[in-house]
């Protein structure tokens, strides 16, 4: 093989590329066997267990369904903001997660930070799970703006109606500026850094960043 007949040739530079491409071989080998399952045997291959980068094999198809935009390539990355704009907790998941499982998880963040609930908890329809999640979380905190997927009865439409339902979902839009922010000042929208951990590790960069300057603005 290549990486073989390279790395007998004792010289620096040789033995380098003959590491290197030695490192893709089982990622190669999961590929031509996901091409043989699918092509040749007519299988449907598992989103889970394609390979979607020969260099970055840990990469995840994202199913966004935003127009111009329905599917992205990396890792889904959860933030957690205050109403001051600064984010209080981020975590870049090996594997998504649905939005409506990280609910947990985002008021735990702030309890550590706050030592208790927030006022309001806000967020996109993917966090919504059903009626019953929302007033059990309406028990704890004052406002939960999350709205409802499909239709709604007069009671749901009342609620999204109040003012600090519409506050909360402004706040909510606030956050995808942050993102935006993220993505377009601190080059978080695409990653050049190799392996999972040094992905997380660009998050976390973008992250801290971002609170500095918003700090810096206080």
């Amino acid at each position: 093989m290549a990486w073989q007949l390279l790395s007998l040739r004792f010289e620096v530079k040789a033995m380098a590329v003959a590491s290197e491409l030695k490192r893709y071989l089982p990622t190669a080998k999961k590929i031509t066997n996901q091409a043989e399952r699918r092509v040749i045997n007519g299988e449907q291959v598992p989103s889970t267990e394609k390979v979607f980068s020969l260099f970055e094999d840990h990469t995840e198809l994202l199913k966004r369904g935003k127009a111009g935009k329905p599917i992205e390539f990396g890792h889904k990355v959860l933030l957690v903001e205050t109403g001051e704009k600064f984010i209080i907790h981020y975590e870049t998941m090996p594997k998504q997660r649905a939005d409506k499982d990280l609910i947990q998880e985002s008021l735990s963040a702030h309890g550590k930070v706050f030592g208790g609930r927030p006022d309001v908890l806000a967020g996109d329809k993917g966090f919504y799970e059903s009626m019953e999640q929302i007033k059990k979380l309406s028990k704890k905190i004052n406002t939960v703006s999350i709205c409802k997927k499909g239709r709604r009865t007069a009671e749901e439409d009342e609620r999204e109606s109040t003012e600090d339902f519409k506050t909360g979902q402004r706040f909510r839009a606030g956050i995808e500026g942050t993102i935006s922010a993220l993505k377009r000042s601190y080059k978080l929208g695409r990653c050049l850094f190799k392996g999972l951990k040094n992905f997380a590790s660009s998050a976390g960069c973008a992250v801290f960043c971002h609170n500095m300057v918003i700090l810096a603005a206080t």
